[in-house]
């Protein structure tokens, strides 16, 4: 699956190249294979690409845990760099819930080169409010 949902095209994370493996409540998988353009000047990856793809991924595994009509807002996020990755290199993110609740929930993100070496973890606590726009189906 590339997208994990219709309205994922033409996005940002899809503008980076990331491609969805699995997606369910709770649980998703997702790659980004790096190319130059997501380098910085010292030529590893961009911290930016690489929280993008977490956050992403984050976001489609928390969008099936809320019920009665709310959407997921995220309230902190936090990185942690482990191991530079270099172009040519395919990223895996795979992101679980760690506890869910009525109003929040708290996800982790496993950031691994192509060995499963980790090159990043990344965590984030999510609020579950009243949509004030119009949600994507």
């Amino acid at each position: 699956m590339d997208a994990p949902h219709p309205a994922w095209v033409g996005t940002f994370a899809d503008h980076l190249g990331m491609t969805y493996e699995q997606v369910s409540p709770g649980h998703a998988v997702a790659h980004l294979t790096l190319e130059a353009h997501h380098l910085n000047p010292n030529g590893v990856c961009h911290g930016g690409a690489i929280f993008t793809l977490a956050d992403d991924c984050m976001g489609a595994a928390v969008s099936g845990l809320p019920k009665d009509g709310l959407v997921p807002t995220s309230t902190q996020l936090n990185i942690h760099f482990m191991k530079s990755a270099r172009p040519g290199i395919t990223l895996r993110a795979e992101t679980s819930v760690v506890s869910s609740g009525r109003r929040t929930a708290v996800l982790k993100t496993d950031v691994s080169d192509e060995r499963g070496r980790a090159v990043a973890l990344v965590t984030s606590s999510y609020l579950f409010v009243e949509a004030r726009y119009p949600v994507s189906a």
